[in-house]
């Protein structure tokens, strides 16, 4: 078990990235997901899971220590021993009705069968499932990670498109007002140029107001204040298809299974011989010499065994419940499973499609980025009109702005599909 943590440790903290280089001021995905496992407040619970742990193994080896008690009691009986033989020379006084008695007891387990043993490993297996709980908490985080991140990357990208269409159209601003100066466009054919400068504006204040949003909601969840302005850099998945699922849930299937075995071991257990000592010491009237009223220390020491052989079989009875969770436990497992490889397929799907739609996305490109030279040879020869120009342009850098998309799209299912494959 100890393995399998040390495992999950080291694929929490080597994530398959291809080496890129990376400036101090771009945030990349590997950042979010390492910053997610430091500060993610559930990751305190690993050291009080310890903690709570260490005090119940505790517990569990006192009972091989002495278990001490201090007794008193004082009694009245209605009636007492007597001996009515009468001996010459001899007077034997029958006990007092009233007794006083004082004691410290001493019991001490010596054999127990490893009953003692069997619930340290159930506690162990108890303690390695609080952990594995946490590993799957925060694991659970990393798809709303790559939902903040990607969306912010494409509101990134939107931006850096919206200012190179308004610089475009600025510099095209310049020339149009020779044309205009010339008599071949109008005022107005500027006036809608210039409108569509201050819609562009709106446009990208959206934007960023936007993109603020998700870098708060993602400062939320690494645990780290993201600046306003900071660069979000493309990550560069070591990406490949494969029917490997290696979810932390798995293992927590099988620890849940251990558990089980470690309840079944202590159920067996329980039938088995135990082997105690004990002492008793006191003082008390009458002592161990029942025909003296005289008040005497005395003591006790031995030996017992225990052992309860027939339990109506209730042990086998919880054994057969054990084996009826451990199967619950496969079909779950099963399902699960089975939910990975349907959520894996959609991943796929998205990928095979965002591909096919990019390869027609760059032809897009280049037929819009024609009719867009062929219409602003059109205005500036005043055949058309400065809005006819705004439509070309404009769909011009909203092709454009869809193959981002579906760029983005591509490296978002490919990280969900590692991340629901349990890859990363």
């Amino acid at each position: 078990m100890k393995t399998k943590m040390i495992y999950w440790l080291v694929i929490i903290f080597t994530i398959p990235f291809i080496a890129i280089a990376q400036d101090s001021d771009t945030l990349y995905l590997e950042n979010c997901y390492k910053l997610l496992y430091k500060n993610w407040p559930t990751l305190k619970n690993d050291t009080l899971y310890e903690q709570s742990s260490d005090y119940r193994t505790k517990n569990i080896n006192s009972t091989y220590l002495p278990q001490i008690g201090i007794n008193a009691q004082t009694t009245y009986q209605s009636d007492v021993t007597q001996i009515n033989i009468s001996f010459p020379g001899i007077k034997i006084d029958s006990p007092s009705k009233d007794q006083y008695k004082a004691t410290l007891d001493v019991n001490q387990l010596i054999f127990d069968a490893g009953l003692t043993q069997s619930r340290k490993k159930l506690e162990n297996a108890n303690l390695l499932i609080d952990k594995q709980k946490i590993i799957i908490d925060i694991n659970s985080k990393k798809e709303q990670i790559n939902f903040l991140f990607f969306n912010i990357l494409l509101l990134q990208e939107t931006e850096n498109l919206q200012n190179a269409l308004r610089t475009k159209i600025q510099e095209k601003l310049v020339v149009l007002q020779s044309c205009v100066t010339n008599g071949i466009l109008t005022e107005s054919d500027i006036f809608t140029l210039q409108a569509e400068l201050l819609k562009i504006d709106q446009q990208i204040s959206e934007v960023r107001i936007s993109q603020e949003g998700l870098i708060t909601s993602l400062s939320i969840f690494t645990g780290q204040e993201i600046p306003k302005g900071s660069k979000f850099g493309y990550p560069s998945p070591s990406f490949s298809f494969t029917d490997n699922v290696l979810r932390p849930e798995l293992e927590l299937f099988n620890l849940n299974k251990l558990q089980l075995d470690a309840s079944e071991n202590i159920s067996k257990k329980t039938l088995l011989p135990k082997l105690y000592g004990f002492g008793q010491a006191g003082y008390g009237s009458p002592g161990l010499n029942m025909l003296s009223n005289d008040f005497q220390k005395f003591y006790i020491v031995g030996a017992k065994l225990s052992w309860s052989p027939w339990d109506w079989n209730q042990c086998s009875r919880d054994r057969k419940i054990l084996e009826i969770q451990k199967e619950i436990i496969s079909n779950q497992q099963d399902a699960f499973i089975k939910n990975v490889n349907v959520q894996s397929e959609n991943e796929i799907t998205t990928i095979k499609k965002m591909e096919e739609l990019i390869l027609k996305d760059e032809e897009i490109i280049k037929l819009r980025e024609k009719i867009t030279m062929v219409s602003f040879s059109k205005l500036t020869n005043g055949t058309i009109r400065s809005s006819d120009y705004i439509d070309d342009i404009t769909a011009e850098n909203q092709a454009k702005i869809e193959m981002k998309k579906h760029q983005i799209q591509i490296l978002f299912a490919k990280f969900n599909y590692m991340v629901i494959k349990g890859l990363i």
